[in-house]
């Protein structure tokens, strides 16, 4: 009897961490995939991502390991949500994580999930899950240490033409990964 109650108490407590804002995908992280291609992305450049019109994630990059990953859907061509989620390691730390951007730049739903680092043998990942038609989500974050990984999915699939970062050995102009997972680093 006493084993079926706490059965029974962990399973009401899973249904409740599921119901107050959980992520809504099974996808877990992993350890940290350091056998995937590694771009170069230039520091400072943009990228384009065309907001409504095209699903997608850009990735850009600041002074020093500074990152921001945002993505959008394309409810203007498609009209509906698109599923956005995936994980961000480092074989370091994450010194810093800013959901929704430095000044609300790219704003989270009330229902998006950016977790809080997680700590690995080898370094620590972040993992989110969010849904979106024609906003620009996403977070900004700093590492201590290169290069930065990236498993991103959309709606259950790996798209790397859906995926756009500046560069620095195509002179800053916006690329596509080869492949996912992959790694960008600025040096």
């Amino acid at each position: 009897m006493r084993n079926t109650m706490w059965v029974v108490v962990a399973a009401a407590l899973a249904v409740g961490a599921i119901g107050c804002g959980g992520p809504a995908h099974p996808y877990v992280g992993g350890a940290i995939p350091t056998g995937a291609v590694v771009h170069r992305i230039l520091n400072g450049a943009s990228t384009i991502v065309n907001p409504g019109s095209q699903a997608g994630f850009g990735i850009t990059s600041n002074s020093g390991s500074t990152f921001r990953l945002v993505w959008t859907g394309d409810a203007a061509t498609s009209g509906s949500y698109r599923a956005f989620y995936g994980s961000v390691w480092t074989q370091g730390t994450f010194t810093s994580v800013t959901r929704g951007c430095f000044q609300s730049f790219c704003p989270l739903e009330s229902d998006d999930v950016v977790s809080t680092a997680v700590q690995l043998a080898n370094g620590q990942r972040i993992d989110f899950d969010a849904s979106t038609t024609n906003g620009l989500d996403g977070f900004d974050f700093t590492v201590d240490d290169e290069p930065v990984y990236f498993d991103l999915i959309i709606d259950g699939g790996r798209y790397p033409d859906l995926v756009l970062f500046p560069a620095t050995d195509n002179g800053g102009q916006v690329s596509r990964v080869a492949s996912i997972p992959f790694g960008l680093t600025t040096f």
